[in-house]
């Protein structure tokens, strides 16, 4: 089902309800003909904020089990129709939750209700959200200037570091996440703080002071039935679910990252204190309040919003029909992940040389991504793009054109194989500079 407009609403009921058995925290309370109206079969939602960062809105959702209303609840809202507080219509939207969990949901303090609160129930319509990094620099001396000495840590359009970072909100859809992300370019206040400079998309950049890794990170939101799952198994899941958009994503893209780059991010990077000598290696990944965020990706899709495109309908193709795979079985966790009593030590050394037992996971089988930990580490840290050739790019379309995602995505995944096959010397020298490709509206070579 799509992603509904839901009314929080908080319930002094709820708050007094102290019962052992009964953690109202964890619920929400909505009557027979709200739940008819919203069309929930399942017994729980997630639940999450829209207009908030990206950020934000992932670490703020909630997933709540769905429990019969109060009466004096019911009746509560009923006033509020007869006093012109709620319309009739949004009667039928209203859910009745703690409010210790509205004001979770809304990151402020108050007992208010909320008209802005984004549900789904279902493995489709997968929420995507992205913190790419930037540079900026100087357009007389060329120089790199610092970020954070202009822009302030937090906002849509904030500083990381000596980076510069778009942070916009997360959607369903492609389309929708690309119009966030231009208006954040075209009308946030910290754009105007910025506009004397260029900025520009990078894989990774040296100057006489230190090295800049630039990271285009992908957010995926969670389905409420992966987000029930224990703490162990959700973990285990997300280490296949990033294997596979390694394989699928990161792998062909090194295209675009160059070798000398790419190399550099990922094995060479001053800046690093992870241990594993940069940034973007096989594996790297993160789970914010319990989510995935991708991290092998360079901020190099950030050149040109047709790229951008591309990259976000082939990830959302990627993810949807993961998902889509784990809910017809059942979410069996056998299929979903190497699951085992020493599971966090499995993970551990899923991402070393010598590991080949991708090929014993079910989900990872069905996805076609079974190379070894050995094939992945070399082919993401050589970063070579000739590697990404014709005879590639061909096994690569033909894998996702098995997907049952394919046909709703075509357009973004032909978009990016097409996008992959011009030569690199064509993609290395194009424009990086984001003002002319996303405000100032330059084609691409390939236009999405």
């Amino acid at each position: 089902m799509a992603r509904q407009k839901l009314i929080l609403i908080a319930s002094a009921s709820m708050d007094k309800n102290k019962k052992p058995d009964r953690d109202e925290d964890s619920l929400i309370r909505m009557s027979s003909v709200t739940r008819k109206n919203m069309q929930f079969s399942e017994d729980s939602v997630e639940v999450c904020p829209a207009g908030a960062t990206a950020e934000n809105q992932i670490a703020r959702a909630r997933l709540l089990r769905i429990f019969k209303a109060f009466a004096a609840d019911i009746k509560k809202a009923k006033a509020m129709v007869d006093a012109g507080e709620l319309s009739k219509a949004e009667l039928k939207r209203v859910g009745f939750v703690t409010s210790d969990t509205l004001n979770s949901v809304n990151g402020v303090s108050g007992k208010k209700k909320n008209k802005n609160i984004w549900v789904s129930e279902s493995i489709e319509n997968t929420v995507l959200g992205a913190d790419p990094e930037f540079l900026l620099f100087d357009r007389e001396t060329n120089n790199i200037v610092r970020a954070n000495n202009i822009l302030s840590k937090s906002g849509l359009l904030g500083s990381d570091g000596a980076m510069a970072e778009i942070r916009p909100n997360p959607a369903t859809s492609t389309e929708a996440l690309i119009k966030n992300m231009k208006r954040i370019f075209a009308n946030d206040s910290a754009a105007k703080a910025i506009e004397p400079y260029k900025w520009a998309s990078a894989c990774y950049h040296k100057d006489n002071n230190r090295d800049y890794p630039v990271g285009g990170h992908i957010h995926v939101g969670t389905p409420s039935k992966i987000a029930g799952l224990d703490s162990r198994s959700k973990k285990a899941f997300f280490h296949v679910l990033n294997k596979v958009l390694d394989e699928l994503i990161a792998v062909p893209l090194i295209k675009l990252d160059g070798k000398t780059e790419g190399n550099n991010r990922r094995t060479k990077c001053q800046m690093c204190t992870t241990g594993h000598g940069g940034y973007g290696f096989f594996g790297e990944m993160r789970m914010p309040s319990g989510r995935l965020e991708h991290r092998t990706l360079s901020g190099m899709w950030l050149t040109h919003p047709s790229i951008a495109k591309a990259v976000f309908g082939t990830a959302k193709a990627i993810i949807d029909e993961v998902f889509r795979l784990v809910s017809d079985k059942k979410f069996d966790k056998t299929y979903m992940c190497l699951y085992s009593k020493d599971n966090d030590s499995i993970i551990e050394y899923m991402w070393k040389k010598g590991f080949t037992g991708w090929k014993n996971v079910g989900l990872a089988k069905d996805m076609q991504c079974v190379a070894t930990s050995t094939e992945m580490i070399n082919l993401l840290n050589n970063s070579d793009p000739s590697a990404i050739n014709a005879t590639y790019l061909k096994k690569w379309l033909s894998k996702m054109k098995g997907f049952s995602t394919y046909k709703n995505n075509s357009k973004y995944i032909r978009g990016l194989y097409e996008i992959l096959s011009i030569s690199t010397k064509e993609l290395q020298s194009w424009d990086r500079e984001i003002q002319k490709n996303w405000l100032e509206n330059k084609k691409f070579m390939v236009d999405l």
